[in-house]
């Protein structure tokens, strides 16, 4: 049997029983490795971890961490007063205040889904109290969040610079 149709097969099959796909891909990888290629086990756990052993990588996990704690304590509150000092007074404030929080918050935390997933609710539902629609809101703070992983530091950055 050829090692594209174990491969194909057997992801097919952990994502049909509900495997997560990161484990899918990994374990039908695993799987190929394993049957059409004869690797030993061994030989496949160390190229695993080889892999992944790198230093610089450790910022990615801390980055996530970070923007945990922030959103988690009072910090994004603080972030978006001193946002709204400097553009809350416009006509639209609100709407730039989301912009520069957001972009402050994707220059500390990196990952555009910490970005959207903890100001960025926030910023939503005060927009929408102050009478935005709540889809102008949301396409706001979506489209600031993803600004996040241009801005280095970012996860993406990180890894694209570990690239030989």
């Amino acid at each position: 049997m050829s090692a594209s149709i174990i491969l194909i097969v057997s992801a097919c099959l952990f994502l049909a029983i509900g495997v997560p796909v990161a484990f899918a891909l990994g374990m039908a990888t695993a799987a190929t490795l394993i049957l059409a290629e004869s690797y030993p086990l061994m030989v496949l756990l160390k190229e695993t971890f080889t892999g992944i052993d790198s230093f610089p990588l450790m910022a990615v996990p801390f980055f996530i961490l970070a923007a945990e704690l922030m959103s988690g304590g009072s910090l994004t509150e603080v972030l978006l007063r001193f946002a709204g000092q400097f553009v809350g007074h416009k006509r639209g404030g609100l709407g730039y205040t989301n912009v520069v929080s957001l972009t402050f918050f994707s220059g500390i935390s990196g990952s555009a889904l910490a970005d959207a997933a903890g100001p960025g609710s926030m910023l939503i539902r005060m927009m929408d109290k102050a009478g935005y629609d709540r889809s102008y809101a949301a396409a706001l703070t979506a489209s600031t969040a993803i600004v996040g992983p241009i801005i280095p530091p970012s996860i993406i950055m990180i890894i694209y610079a570990l690239q030989d």
